[in-house]
């Protein structure tokens, strides 16, 4: 017994320091570094991206295509073989579209689910804009910034090593309980200079819902005449 805890004390006291070296505005930094400076992720405000999508449930494969402006506007299509749903959401206003048809205004526990969409994709740049109401702590691997916002939360689960995002949750209220929705992100990689995951793996609470593998990611900017068209530049 003696000798375990003599072994132990180097781990304990190593996971002590991770703890304790907790400095928000040094970690923001090296990720923006990381992630491939200001002006590459300035420049990465608006993209287009399309990804394979692999249904869990079934092994079903569809198309996702993603229009994303940070950090208010989203929009998303999901197209299965058997069925459709496009999501859009304008800062706190949502609206979802089952089959192409059927259009409904997204609001409570459904609207949440966008935001914390929308909340789980912030990049670094994005995230050191909300400094002042970061929350920041850490587990025995990881740093965890914690951003509230619009009555949902997400926490950005960040690699110490290489200051990658590996994983968020989003939560939000779903009557007297709550919601999680996990993402792990993998096969990182940089796309016009941004560093990106090429693969997401999703879930609702503790189901696997979907894995996705990214095809191609366009930096856009948008006109001013309208929040829903783009052009590429």
């Amino acid at each position: 017994m003696k000798k375990f805890s003599i072994l132990l004390i180097p781990v304990l006291f190593s996971l002590s320091l991770f703890a304790q070296n907790l400095d928000k505005e040094k970690l923001l930094e090296n990720m923006i570094k990381e992630y491939g400076g200001k002006q590459a992720l300035q420049n990465a405000v608006s993209y287009i991206q399309h990804w394979k999508v692999t249904r869990a449930s079934d092994k079903t494969i569809g198309a996702d295509t993603r229009r994303v402006t940070l950090p208010k506007r989203l929009y998303i299509d999901i197209t299965y073989p058997d069925k459709s749903e496009t999501r859009i959401l304008e800062g706190t206003i949502g609206i979802k579209v089952f089959n192409k048809r059927v259009k409904k205004q997204a609001r409570g526990p459904m609207l949440d689910a966008m935001k914390v969409q929308l909340m789980r994709l912030y990049n670094p740049l994005v995230l050191k804009k909300f400094a002042d109401v970061l929350k920041i702590r850490s587990d025995d691997k990881y740093y965890i910034l914690t951003l509230s916002r619009n009555g949902v939360e997400c926490d950005y689960y960040v690699n110490p090593q290489n200051y990658h995002i590996e994983k968020t949750v989003g939560k939000l209220k779903m009557g007297p309980g709550k919601m999680e929705f996990l993402t792990i992100y993998k096969d990182f990689s940089k796309e016009s200079g941004v560093l990106m995951p090429h693969t997401e793996i999703k879930y609702a609470g503790s189901v696997n819902t979907a894995t996705m593998k990214l095809i191609d990611t366009k930096f856009v900017r948008m006109k001013k005449v309208s929040t829903h068209r783009y052009e590429s530049i």
